[in-house]
């Protein structure tokens, strides 16, 4: 198991004297605690578990001492790691702790953790991203340029951290009286500090056109009718003989019409042969499917009842 500990400062006029309610502050480091999870699962796997814990407090602006846990799971890899450079290495608590909150020097500037990036970026999209060569990136805003460790980028990237990083903001930078909040080592000029003002660049940005993938196949299939609607904004519900059924929305204005006027009368154990168009669409939220029915080919009965007397 590896260690390594941070301390967190609320500062404002409630805090004074050392105290804080538990209904805001329990909210808040539980929320911290999914940012450290989150963290840890976007570069370890299951190959690591991380648990965030309360050591000890201190008096003056409520701060509280945390340590992180990192328990490894794959012991073997580990001590593997130690003998050959091997990149999918697990990420200790140390260096965890110091892609998330730490700020170190390296050849050309100083590099940013997590929290740092977040507030730099402001929620705005990088004008430049550039790989160096040394496992580091360097990212352009609005011409100005830091620099951060490369699994940094992939943290920032990472849907779960964001969301976790976003609810720790709105739970911590939301208590009442808060007039700053302080992470970091024992020296506080060394801290990263948060304010109300710096919710607003932890959200989660949404997802611009650029960021979505899109696949479109059309093809003709057999499908077979489970549930049928002719009222607008309800969607018909078939199955192509898999598992499960689906929905889709029918486009093929003749065929409604038929079946509307009568022309055409359907039963559950009909099948239609019909030209689809299936859009795949990937986002950071996740990959949704689309199916629209284009046009019915044709209408295929199903077997009738036959009476034998």
């Amino acid at each position: 198991m590896s260690s390594s500990s941070f301390r967190i400062a609320f500062e404002g006029v409630p805090f004074e004297n050392g105290e804080i309610a538990v209904s805001d502050l329990a909210p808040a480091l539980l929320a911290l605690g999914e940012v450290v999870q989150a963290a840890n699962k976007a570069l370890n796997g299951s190959r690591a578990e991380a648990r965030l814990k309360l050591r000890a407090t201190n008096v003056g602006s409520f701060e509280a001492l945390l340590s992180v846990d990192l328990s490894m799971l794959d012991a073997i890899k580990d001590m593997l790691d130690a003998v050959v450079d091997n990149p999918e290495r697990v990420v200790a608590a140390t260096d965890l702790l110091e892609l998330l909150l730490k700020a170190g020097t390296v050849v050309g500037g100083t590099v940013f953790g997590l929290f740092h990036a977040v507030k730099f970026l402001q929620g705005k999209k990088p004008e430049k991203v550039e790989n160096r060569s040394d496992g580091f990136t360097e990212i352009t805003v609005n011409h100005t340029t830091i620099i951060v460790d490369r699994r940094t980028v992939t943290l920032l990237e990472d849907f779960q951290t964001r969301e976790a990083l976003e609810k720790f903001s709105e739970k911590a930078l939301s208590i009442e009286g808060i007039e700053a909040l302080r992470l970091g080592d024992n020296g506080v000029e060394a801290s990263l500090v948060l304010t109300p003002r710096d919710r607003l660049s932890f959200q989660v940005p949404t997802p611009s056109e650029d960021d979505e993938r899109v696949e479109v196949v059309e093809r003709e299939v057999l499908l077979k009718i489970v549930t049928s609607h002719f009222r607008d904004g309800y969607k018909w519900r078939f199955t192509d003989g898999g598992e499960k059924a689906f929905t889709a929305d029918i486009e093929d204005t003749n065929f409604l019409n038929d079946v509307l006027e009568a022309k055409l009368s359907l039963s559950a154990n009909d099948t239609l042969r019909c030209r689809i168009r299936e859009e795949q669409r990937l986002t950071t939220t996740g990959l949704t499917k689309e199916i629209k029915v284009l046009r019915v080919i044709e209408h295929i009965p199903g077997a009738r009842q036959l009476k034998l007397i």
